[in-house]
């Protein structure tokens, strides 16, 4: 996936609450860990100066000499002989290994001094060791190597106080350790989240065109809740209530003018996408359940019924139709009905609030939705029904489920994809399409649902209602 510097910034926009407390908390961890809980560093040094020649002249050949000196004579002291005599002389329990660990043994700039530099959690441990060394390391070297001798140019001393963790260090390492982590865990969720993100993640995956983008209003999904009941003996009953669906229709332009703007926008494009003379026939369809396509599909034709049109709404969700619920009107007789001859044509299409915009509800419950909607009945109702309306909206259930939607398909102009932003998966989006795409069905284009408000509607809508109450 190839990300532009925009890209990387929203990714980092997006999750800047949790990089901020990912840094902090890790910023507090380590203070805590280095200030209450991990044991104090007591460091303690000697440094000795290799002795050369009393009558040498201090030439260049001389200084490179005691220089190697200084080097054999740190390797010397890097044996175990030399810290088992130190551990002997001082009686501590450590391990030769241990004590090597603590000890660090070097050259002071590649000069004739050298340095034997050991830390422990111990001050005690730590000056009693140094001690040692600064005695034994001279008797060792002159022992292994005549005529060579060292001398003290800088004792031990008592360590005055702790010379680790340091706090402050630790502190801001902690910091950017936890940003790099939380800037690394942002993406690694982007990347594996397949969601819809936006408008822009949408039109960089498909040449599809976004025909309208509906911002979030707060659409309440369909909701399983509990009753608890009182009974006889005290008892309580958790009573599982059937699924309440509420659709959000668009009645009050004031109180809803973004919603109401998008379904204009979206209107006007359906208007320019399809053109055709005589009735234009839409199949609204989603991948899924949950993404707002009986929300879309009615308030779309609410929108068009306002430009004066002659509008039909069919419900054709033979298992789960609800397009009659916002008009408060009965689910039959419907589709069902008039598919199987219980009904007229008269007697199905009932009249809503909205001049020019009629619907024909879902009806009874049928064993063999599919087989009904890809009848010969089905298209030659559409064809009757096309004389007498400019647009036909048909709702039916989502194209992932069933394939209801596919017989649909090749009775219509065309097929709007309704996904919700933050919700539907692009896996989702690309197995509906592929599915019309096998059938050569013409997808007009996507709708997003639920998306996020932008500075750009926000400023809208500011004006708007900057106009009313000027007005």
């Amino acid at each position: 996936m190839e990300l532009s510097i925009k890209d990387v910034l929203g990714i980092i926009y997006k999750r800047l609450i949790f990089i901020i407390a990912c840094t902090f908390f890790c910023a507090i961890m380590s203070y805590v860990y280095n200030k209450f809980i991990k044991d104090p560093v007591y460091t303690a040094s000697v440094q000795f100066c290799v002795n050369t020649n009393d009558n040498s002249s201090g030439n260049i050949n001389e200084l490179n000499y005691a220089q190697k000196v200084v080097s054999t004579y740190v390797n010397l002291l890097r044996t175990n002989t030399f810290y088992r005599q130190v551990l002997e002389a001082t009686g501590l329990n450590y391990s030769v290994q241990q004590l090597k660990a603590m000890t660090q043994i070097s050259s002071v700039n590649d000069t004739e001094i050298f340095q034997i530099t050991l830390s422990s959690n111990s001050a005690d441990d730590a000056y009693t060791l140094v001690e040692a060394m600064q005695k034994i390391a001279p008797q060792l070297i002159a022992n292994i190597k005549e005529n060579s001798k060292i001398s003290v140019v800088d004792p031990v001393v008592y360590p005055a106080g702790p010379s680790g963790p340091n706090i402050y260090l630790n502190t801001i390492l902690g910091a950017v350790a936890g940003l790099v982590l939380a800037i690394a865990i942002s993406f690694f969720w982007e990347l594996i989240d397949v969601k819809i993100k936006s408008k822009e993640d949408l039109t960089k995956r498909y040449q599809i065109p976004i025909l309208g983008v509906i911002p979030d209003f707060g659409v309440k999904m369909p909701k399983r809740y509990l009753l608890m009941q009182k009974l006889p003996f005290k008892n309580r009953l958790n009573e599982i209530i059937k699924d309440k669906v509420e659709f959000n229709q668009v009645k009050n332009q004031e109180a809803n003018f973004l919603v109401n703007e998008a379904y204009k926008a979206l209107r006007t494009n359906l208007l320019y996408t399809i053109r055709k003379n005589g009735c234009k026939k839409i199949l609204v369809n989603s991948p899924n359940p949950r993404d707002g396509k009986s929300t879309t599909c009615t308030n779309i034709a609410i929108a068009l019924a306002k430009t004066g049109a002659r509008v039909l709404l069919i419900d054709c969700d033979l298992r789960k139709g609800r397009l009659h619920v916002p008009f408060n009107l009965n689910s039959t007789p419907g589709v069902t009905n008039l598919l199987s001859g219980m009904n007229t044509e008269k007697e199905t299409i009932q009249y809503t609030s909205y001049n020019n915009l009629q619907i024909i509800p879902c009806g009874s419950i049928a064993p063999n939705p599919t087989e009904l909607l890809s009848s010969i009945q089905m298209e030659e109702l559409i064809k009757k029904l096309e004389q007498n309306y400019d647009y036909i909206i048909i709702d039916t259930a989502p194209v992932n489920l069933v394939a209801d939607a596919l017989s649909l398909a090749k009775m219509v102009d065309g097929v709007l994809m309704v996904v919700r932003e933050k919700s539907t998966t692009y896996p989702h989006v690309e197995t509906a399409l592929n599915k019309y795409e096998l059938i050569g069905g013409n997808i007009l284009g996507f709708v997003l649902n639920g998306s996020a408000l932008t500075q750009e509607n926000k400023s809208k809508s500011s004006y708007y209602y900057y106009q009313r109450n000027n007005d």
